[in-house]
């Protein structure tokens, strides 16, 4: 974690990220549904959409369900 906080803390938008990564993580914690796995698994499927509609790269061969 402090490598990542090394290169977030020399960007000019810093508290943005910072606040949208704790936003997101508290969310999830406060998500009593979801076991500690669920949330892990919560938080890859999310980063994989992301790159997804960001880039367009999924990583497989099939499209993303609509």
């Amino acid at each position: 974690m402090n490598y990542m906080l090394d290169k977030i803390n020399i960007l000019e938008n810093k508290d943005a990220i910072l606040n949208g990564a704790e936003e997101i993580v508290n969310n999830l914690l406060n998500n009593e549904k979801l076991d500690k796995s669920e949330k892990l698994m919560t938080i890859e499927l999310a980063m994989a959409e992301l790159n997804y509609k960001l880039y367009n790269i999924s990583g497989d061969n099939e499209e993303m369900p609509k």
